[in-house]
């Protein structure tokens, strides 16, 4: 005999409140998931950062001498400075991972009492890493100074026979990390100070490393 079958029942449906938490566990494991990616991103670029971040240049004056500096104030001419300085410059890249460009050719400039006197460009474009390079600069010319020089002040040192002279080295440069080179340049300002003797070679002098 024949049986009727009984109809079958849908299921329940979820109540509202599990389905809402569901859906904020989905969300919590999203968020959670998207913090750890950054998380684990930031940690690898301060990584990389450790590793490749590029130690600022070191300059120094091997030696300088001083065989002319003369200042002439007649009153019939413009006061002006003749000079006749030679150097050489100890540039090093101390970076094991990081290999140096300059852009903007290095140059070197003399300046007495604030007042600029003579330029000369440092034959010097590229550095790999921990080198030293050797780099002559020469400044020979007469600068006109008009009343910008102390003359007081000038025969003063000419007594002492040491004349304090700042020698500065400016520049633009870019780093390169393997294959990969920077396309952001940024400026170098290094400050020398020397007290020279005329016709006296300096010894070893380190520089300052003003902007890098």
């Amino acid at each position: 005999m024949a049986t009727a079958s009984s109809p079958t029942c849908p299921p329940p449906a979820l109540p509202r409140t599990l389905l809402l938490r569901r859906r904020l566990s989905l969300f919590r494991i999203l968020v959670r998931a998207f913090i750890g990616v950054c998380f684990l991103i930031g940690a690898l670029a301060l990584l990389i950062w450790l590793i490749y971040r590029p130690r600022t240049i070191q300059v120094a004056v091997a030696t300088a001498t001083l065989s002319g500096f003369d200042l002439s104030t007649a009153a019939s001419t413009t006061p002006a400075l003749s000079y006749n300085l030679t150097a050489a410059l100890a540039v090093t890249n101390p970076n094991r991972r990081v290999s140096i460009y300059y852009d903007d050719q290095l140059r070197a400039e003399g300046l007495y009492q604030g007042v600029r006197f003579g330029r000369a460009a440092l034959p010097l474009s590229f550095q790999g890493t921990r080198r030293t390079d050797t780099a002559p600069a020469l400044l020979v010319g007469i600068s006109l100074v008009g009343l910008n020089l102390n003359a007081d002040a000038f025969g003063e040192d000419n007594r002492t026979e040491v004349f304090p002279v700042d020698l500065w080295v400016e520049g633009v440069v870019r780093y390169k990390f393997g294959e990969l080179t920077t396309t952001t340049a940024t400026t170098l300002t290094v400050k020398c100070h020397l007290a020279l003797k005329l016709l006296v070679a300096s010894g070893w002098v380190e520089c300052i490393v003003i902007d890098f």
